[in-house]
């Protein structure tokens, strides 16, 4: 029964994708990559007087699809206020071939890098994007795919940032492959994150992962950054609970790039603020009153 519920949930959010009616500041693109047909979605500022703007690209969970995504995180709803546009693209078979080894996108040699890169390229050349102001995030698979894009093509990103995500160890493996260049990146993570263990280890899915905090060093060194950290906290109460989420900022990095650990203590792999995704599948303790989004683009505003 509970399998069926969760196919039926599936089918019901691919049609939801596939019947969405974009706003009048909206559009779904596609194009052909690698004989496949990709498509995304875009979402332009409510006030946008056309010349070219930030653009942060927002990359799904497993499962998930740019649709869902941006009904999750409601980060439409900061680029309005903000002024940037969101870019959701849509992964093949509902994954990222973020270089585990296992996803349908991985499995079936899907060149994702490639992918977004591509994105990348024709908002700028269409005139939309400053090319010096683009950002990334993602989450789960999505997560694991921003460090993967963060390893590869650093050079695309303003900012990375993953949430409930870490370094894998295939794609620390990789890095021996590809130019060290300094790269702002973030992780925001859940400690109690049953899928993705904030101490490292095996995901659910077999594949072994750095913890959050060797993650972080791991940039901190490729970003040439120095010990100095600044911290600070905040907590909040929800139905008797307190959450306490700590900050954690190195700023002192090579090319004046940064990197920040984002620690949710007590919380688990969802997107902060939003409800699952996938609620057949336990993912800790969520929160409303958590805005993951507000911070994401905290992060990204702070990078100079």
């Amino acid at each position: 029964m509970r399998i069926f519920l969760f196919i039926l949930f599936l089918n019901f959010h691919s049609c939801f994708g596939y019947f969405y009616r974009p706003s009048s500041n909206e559009k779904i693109d596609n194009f052909n990559f690698s004989n496949v047909k990709r498509t995304y979605l875009v979402h332009y500022p409510k006030k946008w007087d056309g010349l070219p703007i930030p653009m942060l690209v927002a990359l799904h969970g497993r499962f998930g699809t740019g649709v869902t995504m941006s009904k999750q995180t409601k980060l439409n709803d900061i680029a309005d206020q903000k002024g940037f546009i969101v870019l959701y693209p849509d992964g093949y078979k509902r994954s990222w071939a973020d270089g585990r080894g296992n996803s349908p996108a991985d499995e079936d040699g899907i060149n994702d890098v490639l992918f977004i890169e591509s994105i990348v390229k024709r908002m700028v050349a269409e005139g939309s994007v400053n090319s010096k102001e683009v950002f990334l995030v993602g989450h789960s698979n999505g997560g694991f795919m921003a460090q993967r894009m963060a390893i590869e093509k650093p050079e695309l990103w303003k900012g990375v940032m993953s949430v409930a995500a870490q370094i894998s160890v295939s794609q620390l493996k990789s890095k021996i492959h590809f130019k060290t260049k300094p790269v702002s990146v973030a992780i925001m993570a859940g400690t109690e994150d049953p899928l993705v263990p904030y101490s490292g280890g095996y995901v659910k899915d077999g594949k072994e992962v750095l913890s959050v905090s060797d993650s972080i060093l791991r940039w901190k060194e490729w970003n040439g950054c120095e010990d100095t950290v600044k911290r600070k906290s905040n907590q909040v109460e929800e139905n008797g609970f307190k959450i306490n989420i700590e900050f954690y900022r190195y700023e002192d990095c090579s090319n004046n790039k940064k990197v920040e650990l984002i620690q949710l203590n007590g919380l688990g792999h969802s997107w902060p603020g939003e409800t699952p995704m996938l609620p057949f599948i336990n993912q800790g303790r969520t929160t409303k009153v958590v805005n993951g989004s507000a911070m994401v683009w905290e992060f990204m505003e702070s990078l100079k």
